[in-house]
């Protein structure tokens, strides 16, 4: 079980410290929808104190939305610098300690926790002046939760959260008191004070549901917890069912549904329910082999088998060790304490002493790097066993002595009746009858007192918290009665004061009704003939636009059949001219007027009358080119075009472009019927899009002269690209490659 505390307090420091604060100036609040905006408005703020909480909202946004990603972090660590900047420069002190705050979190994320402390201090000294009691209230989680990781003990964290609860309750955030009260009940359990525990739980319980919050599954864990520490193992059993079923309703963490039903199951192996212990121990294997969890897998297995070695099925257990050890590695490898203690009982309990020989070795060779007492403790009365059954006395005294050294630092009844019990159990192996009576004496007298103290304990913990309970209760009906009296009081005199003011009102209501009435009646007149002729003008407008989208469809229609008539034309003059260049500029003109043809014809057959599916465009085009040259087994096209609409007034000029740097691409750089690829790359970068069509042919010569080339491409692509205002680029790199960068 402490082991599993353990589990769940680190998960709720890391939970409860990096809940998103968001800075309350002016109210920004950066989300995923609305980023983009923030940024571009960014750049338009003066310096002053809004453009310092827009940086933090910025650097929280990017913090909060992937810590576990370098570049969001990254992201928020800029923002966080700019910000500290502006704010010096400004005096602005609200934003230099938001701005430590949030250095206080970027470096525990990075687990600097002696930085985080630190700039959690500085954010503190630079707040308290200026009354932001909830960002001094977030600068004292910071110094909790960076004390917390830092080793602190239990009994000093309790400070930190109250000084955060005192700023919390000054700017009445509810829900943080809440969550700070929850972090006490865990403290509380783990210094084994179940009362102030349960407490303090049910104190968060009432503040969560005062603001509707709705994640409560890790609180109901820890109050099953508490209950269950306290022995009230039905009400431990109520929240921890509560905790499961708040976690699947949500859909919140699955893999914290192997912490619940783990819980659950030691519940129900404390009340030697065995049979629903195992069936929980395993339903929570499964999720924790579900997420490979092999820390939660080696302890829940531990419990799994030691259940099983309380109900004889010794097979059962060895054969899940076995198989656990063997399926991670990790397990089999590791120091496996607990396991292997088992293992060697369940050897004890089959006789098999042999067999459990080498776990003892492999115990003996860890045990230096042990500091947990209980587990100290286990390890040696399994050793005393042992040895006891192997007859080596001498060594299962060495071993008890060794636990009673365990003994006298715990300080426990319980392990000084242990002690007595085993010196028993070898005096009268030995034969030694005297010493084995006293022995067995001082054991009946520590177990005893140790259970008369546990019940007492136990009886006095549960009378602290019913009375506890029924004071509240009491003063909760007190306070009910005196509001219903106060209440009933004001409500007499109000009843008298409203009738005399209600019959008055209710004769000017009157007045006003008739009047009212008369107006209403003219109103609605015109509000008929107003709604009559609105009526008649959205008739008439639906029918422009209809007949406006029919027109511009057969005006793309028919400039697509007439540049098809153009390439025809085209097409027959070829039979009368004479000539190769003559040819061939022929057809570089038919396919120039089929590029335009092809964008009329998109527009035509597209819901978007104004703009171009680029990515089908370039495709037909390719195509097209391919089929025109009877080049599609010589050469391969490479396409990645993202998916962007170009408006008319870009698409004809890019489509040009095209048609001519793949043209001259097909034509010049694969002599001799050589293979090759052509790519074509359209990507939006920013604001700015970059066409690059590119091949890995013999090159354009050098030098490249646009302005005094021969080429009529070439020129025409300069030309073209002047028209779209874009930067036009034509290198040698392993092939020619032309470039355009160009906004619309």
């Amino acid at each position: 079980m402490n082991s599993y505390l353990r589990f769940t307090n680190f998960l709720m420091v890391l939970i409860f410290t990096f809940l998103p604060f968001y800075i309350e100036a002016k109210s920004i609040v950066i989300t995923k929808y609305n980023v983009e905006q923030a940024e571009k408005r960014l750049k338009y703020l003066d310096d002053n104190n809004e453009k310092v909480d827009m940086l933090l909202a910025l650097g929280n946004f990017y913090f909060e939305r992937d810590k576990y990603n370098l570049a969001p972090v990254t992201k928020a660590i800029h923002y966080s610098n700019k910000a500290f900047a502006l704010s010096k420069k400004l005096k602005y002190k609200k934003g230099i300690g938001a701005t430590y705050l949030l250095s206080s979190m970027l470096e525990q994320h990075d687990n600097h926790l002696v930085k985080s402390y630190s700039y959690a201090v500085a954010a503190i000294n630079n707040l308290k002046n200026i009354n932001e009691y909830n960002l001094l209230g977030e600068s004292w989680i910071m110094i909790w939760s960076s004390k917390t990781l830092m080793g602190l003990k239990y009994d000093d964290r309790i400070f930190y959260l109250d000084k955060a609860i005192s700023y919390f309750e000054k700017s009445g955030n509810k829900h943080r008191i809440g969550d700070c009260y929850r972090e006490k009940g865990d403290i509380y359990l783990l210094l084994g004070n179940g009362v102030e525990s349960i407490k303090c739980l049910k104190k968060s319980l009432s503040l969560y549901q005062q603001t509707n919050y709705k994640n409560l599954q890790y609180l109901y864990d820890l109050m099953g917890a508490a209950y269950i520490f306290l022995g009230d193992y039905k009400e431990g059993l109520k929240y921890c069912f509560l905790a499961l079923y708040t976690n699947e309703t949500l859909g919140d963490r699955k893999e914290f549904n192997d912490v619940i039903y783990n819980r659950i199951g030691m519940a129900y192996e404390e009340m030697t329910d065995y049979t629903n212990a195992l069936l929980y121990y395993q339903k929570s294997l499964q999720i924790a082999e579900k997420f490979k969890n092999t820390d939660d897998i080696k302890a829940i297995v531990g419990n799994i088998s030691r259940t099983m070695l309380k109900t004889g099925h010794y097979d059962d257990a060895l054969a899940l060790i076995t198989t656990i050890k063997k399926k991670y590695k990790t397990i089999g490898k590791g120091n496996s304490f607990k396991l292997d203690c088992i293992t060697i009982r369940i050897f004890l309990h089959k006789k098999q002493y042999d067999k459990a020989i080498p776990y003892q070795k492999k115990l003996l060779h860890n045990i230096s790097s042990v500091h947990d007492y209980d587990i100290l403790a286990l390890i040696y009365t399994t050793l005393v066993d042992l040895n006891l059954a192997l007859k080596n006395y001498e060594k299962a005294e060495f071993y008890n002595q060794l636990q009673y050294n365990i003994c006298r630092k715990i300080n426990k009844d319980s392990y000084f009746a242990d002690f007595n019990l085993w010196e028993y159990k070898i005096d009268s192996a030995r034969g030694d009858l005297k010493p084995a009576l006293e022995h067995y004496k001082e054991y009946v007298k520590f177990s005893k007192r140790h259970f008369d103290e546990k019940k007492a304990k136990e009886i006095s913990k549960l009378n602290v918290l019913y009375e506890t309970e029924k004071k509240d209760r009491y003063i909760s009906d007190l306070t009910s009665k005196s509001t219903l009296q106060n209440a009933s009081l004001e409500k007499a005199s109000l009843t008298r004061n409203i009738m005399l003011g209600g019959f008055i009102v209710l004769m000017v209501f009157v007045c006003f009704l008739y009047r009212a009435y008369r107006l209403k009646q003219r109103n609605n007149l015109m509000l008929s003939t107003q709604q009559d002729q609105i009526k008649q003008t959205n008739i008439s407008l639906n029918n422009a636009i209809t007949e406006k989208e029919w027109l511009l469809r057969e005006i793309h229609h028919r400039v697509k059949n007439n540049l098809h008539m153009v390439v025809g034309l085209l097409a027959s003059q070829n039979e009368y001219l004479e000539g190769k260049e003559a040819i061939e500029a022929n057809l570089e003109s038919q396919r120039r007027v089929e590029a335009m043809s092809m964008i009329h014809n998109k527009l035509y057959q597209s819901e978007n009358l104004s703009m171009i599916d680029m990515p089908s465009y370039i495709l037909d085009l390719t195509y097209y080119l391919s089929d025109s040259f009877d080049v599609r087994k010589q050469i391969r096209f490479a396409l990645n075009i993202d998916k962007v609409d170009f408006p008319l007034s870009h698409s004809v000029p890019i489509g040009l472009i095209l048609n001519e740097a793949v043209t001259n691409s097909i034509k010049y750089a694969f002599p001799g019927n050589n293979e090759g690829v052509i790519t074509i790359n359209l990507n939006k970068e920013n604001d700015k899009f970059h066409l690059t069509v590119r091949d890995n042919g013999m090159g354009i010569p050098e030098p490249i002269d646009i302005e005094n080339s021969k080429s009529l491409g070439l020129k025409l692509m300069k030309g073209l690209s002047e028209d779209i205002m874009a930067e036009f680029h034509v290198s040698n790199e392993a092939g020619t490659k032309i470039e355009l960068i160009f906004t619309i």
